[in-house]
């Protein structure tokens, strides 16, 4: 089953059969859900950027969304990655390589599982 199936069944046990816990659980699925998407939105703006070679300003605002809600989640791996390409936006597209050095660290440090730097 996958997120969005898992969605409507806690929906189902919360309407239906007043599992109250299902509430939150499918908020936060949503998040992920929403983390997940806002991560490929961003990359499919990054391949707009090589293509045009002109600034996607979407593309950045997509990578820090899906931080910010792995962030809440808990979920490292995907934080990392999205601290990964934020680095990558800055170096790549902005040529910004100060900025981008203590999100490829941060993106680093998640992935090793050392937690946030």
């Amino acid at each position: 089953m996958d997120r969005l199936q898992w969605v409507c069944e806690l929906y189902e046990r919360a309407m239906f059969g007043g599992d109250t816990d299902a509430v939150a659980a499918s908020e936060r699925e949503l998040d992920a859900i929403e983390a997940d998407l806002a991560l490929s939105r961003g990359r499919a703006a990054h391949l707009r950027v090589l293509a045009d070679r002109r600034l996607e300003p979407a593309e950045l605002a997509h990578f820090e969304r899906a931080a910010t809600l792995y962030r809440q989640l808990g979920d490292m791996p995907g934080e990392a990655e999205a601290e990964f390409w934020i680095g990558c936006y800055h170096q790549v597209c902005a040529d910004n390589t100060a900025l981008a050095l203590p999100h490829l660290d941060r993106a680093l440090s998640l992935a090793e599982g050392r937690g946030r730097t």
